[in-house]
C-alpha cells in the first residue's frame, strides 16, 4: 500500500535537458531514471513506497502554456482524477510555477493535495531581467525556427510580482498546501556554467544556487520549510565535482538528496489533511 493517498507529481523547470533523450527514449515513468531530469528520484521514492510520477510540459513555454501543459499532464496520469481524486505536486524551479499558475488558471485547489516547490523564481530572478534586457531579440527569430522560449519573460521578477498579487487572495484562501524550499552554495561550488548567472543574482538579492536567490525561493516565511547546500542542478540529483570539498563523493550527495526528497514525502501523509 502506498505511504499517500494520493500519487506525487515530479514538475520540471524551463530548459529540461533531457528532452531530446525523452523524446528518442520515453523516459518518463519508465524503470530506469538515471537520465530523467529528476536523476534517480521518482525510482527512490517508488522503493520506499510512494506512488510517484514524472509530468512534461513544453521547453522554454509560456507560464500559461506550460500550466495548461501540467494540466494534461496530470489528468492523463490520473485518468482524468478517476485513479485518484487528488495529487502532491514537487517541483524544481519554474515548475513551480507551473503548478501555481494551473492551480489559479484552472481553479484546481481540490485537486492538487499539496505543492512543494525547490528553487522556484516565486518572485521572479535578476537573471531573467538581464536576460530579457540584453538577449531579447532572440525570442522572434527562435520563435520563426520553431523555438518558443517566451518563457524566459515569465521568470522576471516585474511579471512573477504581477502574478504574485494577483494571486495571493486565492493562494491564501485555497485548499492546496504551499511549502518551500531552496538551496544554496557559496560561488567556488557552484556548477561552472551557472557562475555568471550567480554573480548577477548574487549582487541582487544575495545567497542563490546559480539560478534562484533564497529570498525569491523562499516567496513568503510561512511557506518556507528549509534551507539545503545545493546548487540548480545539484537540487534534482545531478552531482558534478565542483560541489563540494575533496571527499565530496557522488555515492554520498546522491544518498543526502535523495534522503532530502524522501523527506517532503513523508511530509505529505494525507491523514494530516483534512479536506
Amino acid at each position: 500500500m502506498a505511504k499517500t493517498i494520493y500519487p506525487i507529481i515530479l514538475a520540471h523547470g524551463i530548459c529540461s535537458f533531457d528532452h531530446v533523450l525523452n523524446i528518442l527514449g520515453h523516459m518518463d515513468n519508465t524503470g530506469d531514471d538515471r537520465f530523467h531530469y529528476f536523476r534517480k528520484i521518482r525510482s527512490v521514492l517508488l522503493d520506499h513506497g510512494f506512488e510517484a510520477f514524472h509530468s512534461r510540459v513544453r521547453w522554454a513555454g509560456s507560464v500559461g502554456e506550460r500550466a495548461e501543459d501540467l494540466k494534461n499532464s496530470i489528468e492523463a496520469l490520473t485518468d482524468n482524477f478517476i485513479k485518484w481524486e487528488k495529487v502532491h505536486v514537487i517541483a524544481h524551479s519554474m515548475g513551480g510555477l507551473d503548478a501555481r499558475h494551473m492551480i489559479y488558471n484552472y481553479k484546481m485547489d481540490n485537486k492538487v493535495a499539496s505543492l512543494s516547490t525547490i528553487s522556484t523564481p516565486h518572485c521572479g530572478t535578476p537573471f531573467a531581467d538581464w536576460g530579457i534586457q540584453h538577449l531579447s531579440f532572440l525570442i522572434p527569430p527562435a520563435r520563426t525556427m520553431g523555438l518558443n522560449i517566451t518563457g524566459f519573460e515569465d521568470l522576471t521578477r516585474e511579471n512573477c510580482n504581477k502574478f504574485n498579487e494577483k494571486a495571493w487572495d486565492f493562494e491564501r484562501e485555497n485548499r492546496t498546501r504551499y511549502q518551500t524550499f531552496a538551496g544554496t552554495l557559496p560561488y567556488d561550488r557552484i556548477f561552472p556554467p551557472f557562475k555568471f548567472s550567480y554573480s548577477i543574482i548574487y549582487q541582487e538579492e544575495g545567497e542563490n544556487d546559480g539560478q534562484v536567490s533564497l529570498r525569491s525561493a523562499k516567496w513568503r516565511d510561512e511557506f518556507f520549510v528549509k534551507q539545503i547546500d545545493a546548487d540548480h542542478l545539484n537540487e534534482i540529483g545531478w552531482w558534478h565535482p565542483w560541489g563540494g570539498s575533496n571527499d565530496f563523493t557522488r555515492k554520498a550527495f546522491e544518498k543526502r538528496i535523495q534522503k532530502f526528497y524522501l523527506e517532503i514525502a513523508e511530509g505529505l501523509a494525507d491523514k494530516g489533511m483534512c479536506w
